[in-house]
C-alpha cells in the first residue's frame, strides 16, 4: 500500500473553509514535500489547473510542470505523479520535458493523464475543448504519440489530431518500460482508453462496494485485452484529531490536519 498527497498548488483543497492557511507560492510547496518524504510518503499527486477553482478564478495557482520540475530537484525518493491534459500540451514537447524531468528526479516522474473537463478555463487560455468523447479520442491519439517518441526515434505518426514527421527524441526516460501513467473515469470511453493504454486507475472516494464494483469493472476490460493487472487508487480525506470523538465530531478541516491520500492497496492490484 502506498501513501501521497496532493501539492496545494493554490492554496488547499477544501470548499467550506475560507482560510486553510496554506499559500500558493514555491517555499511553501517546497517545505511540504520535503517534510512528507522525511515522514515517509510515497509520493505526490501535482495536479494541473490553470485557474483557481476553489478559492475563485482571481486567486493564485502555480504551474504544474515547472513545479514539479522543482520538486524533483529538492527531493529523493517521493515519486512525482504529475497530472497532464492533452488538450493543453502537444505530444512531443511534452514528451521531451517529461523524460528531462524523469531524469532530474532520477526516474521518478509518473503522469496522472486528464482528458480535461473545464470548458471555461479552456477558453480563457485559448485551448479548444471538444465533446467528451472526442477528448477522450484525442488522449488516445496523444499517449500513442508521447509513448513511441519514449521508446524510439525516428517516429512518424498522422492522425485526426496530430502528426510528427521523424521524430527524434533523447534522452529517452530513465523510467522503464516508460514512466507509469495513471488515469480515472467512468465513461465507457473513458475505461477503454485506460484498460487499453495506461497503467493505473484513479478513483475519487466512496463506498467500499462502489469501489469495488469500479474495480472489477476495469478488471474485466483489462482481461478482455491480455494486459497485465493494473493499480488502483483511490482519493480520500483524512482528519486527524487527538480521539475518535474529536474526530467524528469534526465538521471542518484546519490546514495542519487536513491530508489527502492517493492510496494502492496491494490486494487490489491483481
Amino acid at each position: 500500500m502506498k501513501f501521497g498527497y496532493w501539492v496545494p498548488f493554490f492554496g488547499g483543497w477544501l470548499r467550506n473553509v475560507e482560510d486553510e492557511h496554506m499559500t500558493a507560492d514555491w517555499s511553501y510547496v517546497k517545505k511540504l514535500a520535503q517534510q512528507s518524504e522525511e515522514l515517509g510518503y510515497d509520493l505526490t499527486l501535482i495536479a494541473e489547473l490553470n485557474l483557481n477553482d476553489i478559492q475563485g478564478e482571481e486567486a493564485p495557482s502555480l504551474d504544474a510542470w515547472s513545479t514539479a520540475t522543482a520538486i524533483a530537484a529538492v527531493t529523493n525518493r517521493i515519486e512525482l505523479m504529475v497530472a497532464v491534459r492533452p488538450t493543453f500540451h502537444s505530444p512531443a514537447p511534452l514528451a521531451k520535458q517529461a523524460a528531462s524531468i524523469d531524469h532530474i528526479s532520477g526516474g521518478r516522474l509518473t503522469l496522472n493523464v486528464v482528458s480535461s473537463w473545464w470548458q471555461d478555463e479552456a477558453k480563457k487560455y485559448g485551448v479548444h475543448f471538444e465533446q467528451h468523447d472526442d477528448r477522450y479520442a484525442r488522449t488516445a491519439e496523444w499517449l500513442h504519440v508521447v509513448g513511441n517518441l519514449w521508446k524510439q526515434d525516428h517516429f512518424s505518426f498522422t492522425g485526426k489530431y496530430y502528426r510528427v514527421e521523424d521524430s527524434i527524441l533523447q534522452p529517452k526516460p530513465l523510467s522503464k518500460p516508460r514512466p507509469f501513467l495513471y488515469a480515472g473515469g467512468e465513461s465507457e470511453a473513458a475505461k477503454e482508453l485506460i484498460a487499453s493504454q495506461c497503467d493505473g486507475y484513479v478513483m475519487h472516494g466512496d463506498t467500499p462496494d462502489t469501489i469495488g464494483r469500479r474495480i472489477n469493472d476495469l478488471r474485466a476490460h483489462r482481461e478482455r485485452l491480455g494486459l497485465p493487472p493494473m493499480k488502483f487508487g483511490v482519493a480520500a480525506y483524512s482528519t486527524v484529531r487527538n480521539s475518535e470523538q474529536e474526530s467524528l465530531g469534526l465538521r471542518t478541516l484546519t490546514v495542519r490536519e487536513q491530508a489527502i491520500s492517493h492510496c494502492y492497496p496491494t490486494a487490489l492490484q491483481g
